[in-house]
Formats: C-alpha cells, structure tokens, sequence
C-alpha cells in the first residue's frame, strides 16, 4: 500500500509540475501567450524577457516551488514510509523532484511542451540541500552579472551542482546515506543532460553571437 501512495504522489509532482506558470500569468496579467514571444517556452527567463522582471520573478517562484512541492508535503506528514524505502533506507526525495521537473519540461496540459527545467530543479535542490541552492543561486548571479547570458549561467549553475553531488558521494553526510547519495547523484546527472538538451538552440546561438543577451541599460528609441 506504502508503495502506491509513494506512485501517487510521483503523479502528483508530475501535475503539479505541468502546471505552466508562466504562460499563466502572461495571460491573467499582460493578456499575452508568451509562447508567442522570445524563445517561445514557458520558462521563467522567458516571462522576464516578455512580461518584465517583476512578473518574470513570479514565474520563477512558481516553477521552483513546482519542484520542491511534494518533497516538502512528505516532509510535513512526516511519514518515513514516504521517502524512506528498502532496507538501505534510500531517500527518495529527489524522486519526487524530479518528476516534477518532468512535468514542468513535459507538461500535460500543453501538449508536453513546456520550459527548461532550470527553476524547478532549483526548487528540488532546494528542498533537499537549502545552502546548496542558495550556493548555487548566487553562482548564477556572478555569472550572469559578468556576462548577461541566462542560458550560459544557468548551465554553469547545472554543471556546478553536478560537481557537488559527485563530491558528496565520497563523504558522509549527516542526513543522506551512500545509497541516497549515489541515488541522488543519478538523478542530478540526468536532470544535468535534460538541462543541457534544452539549452542546445542557446549555445548553438552564442557560437554564432546572436544569443539574447540582457541589458541592464534602456536601448535609446530610434
């Protein structure tokens, strides 16, 4: 019984992670498809680049909470039957995470077309490592403040996590087993590639110099 509760809440992850923010506030806010625009998903960077920071910011949240959202709800019921299984006691919180993540990038809602899987994994991260993630956030922001280019600090960020969680193998970790570790290192790896995949258009455009690139200053109007 344990077993399908745990499928069950897979599943919820996955809607939930479907749940395609962006285009949702574009719409209820600016009356805008943001599919329409810019890179044509519906990802946070871009929300920020077709709605504007403050909406964009939003758009952010939401993703990340969508990976971090039934890792959270197993933590406050508490049950260890939950996240804890086989006689290894593997925690199977990024699990959870990643099937939101899935959702997110795959959503069901709009024809498994949907963002990058940056802002949901972080919301995962988050949920499993705090300090981790705001590492991590800070790392993104160095690299975009250096060079503008989301898709450039958000593979360096990808690839950074990455690094970490190979690392963690070989330590102890107060609250994470070998098993969970080499677990958790599996499912970072993968999320790593799908990361790397969605972002191939970006650098096949930064090779050329045609990427998109913010600028903190106004273009004057011709």
């Amino acid at each position: 019984m344990t077993y399908i509760w745990i499928f069950l809440l897979m599943v919820l992850s996955y809607f939930l992670g479907s749940i395609p923010s962006g285009l949702i506030i574009g719409k209820v806010f600016k009356g805008i498809d943001i599919r329409q625009f810019g890179s044509k998903n519906t990802g946070a960077t871009n929300a920020v680049r077709v709605l504007g920071f403050r909406y964009g910011v939003f758009a952010f949240i939401f993703d990340s909470f969508k990976g971090a959202a039934v890792i959270l709800l197993v933590f406050i019921i508490g049950n260890p039957d939950l996240y804890l299984i086989s006689d290894y006691q593997i925690n199977i919180a990024s699990i959870y995470g990643a099937a939101g993540v899935l959702g997110h990038v795959f959503p069901i809602y709009i024809n498994f077309k949907g963002g990058k899987a940056v802002a949901t994994s972080a919301g995962m991260i988050f949920a499993i490592e705090p300090w981790v993630a705001v590492g991590v956030i800070v790392l993104f922001f160095i690299i975009f403040a250096i060079t503008r280019y989301v898709s450039l600090s958000s593979t360096t960020a990808a690839s950074a996590v990455l690094v970490y969680f190979v690392v963690r193998v070989f330590f102890e970790h107060p609250l994470f087993n070998l098993a969970t570790r080499i677990m958790d290192l599996v499912i970072v790896t993968l999320l790593a590639i799908l990361i790397f995949v969605r972002h191939k258009a970006n650098y096949r455009r930064l090779r050329e110099g045609t990427e998109y690139r913010f600028d903190p200053k106004p273009k004057p109007k011709k």
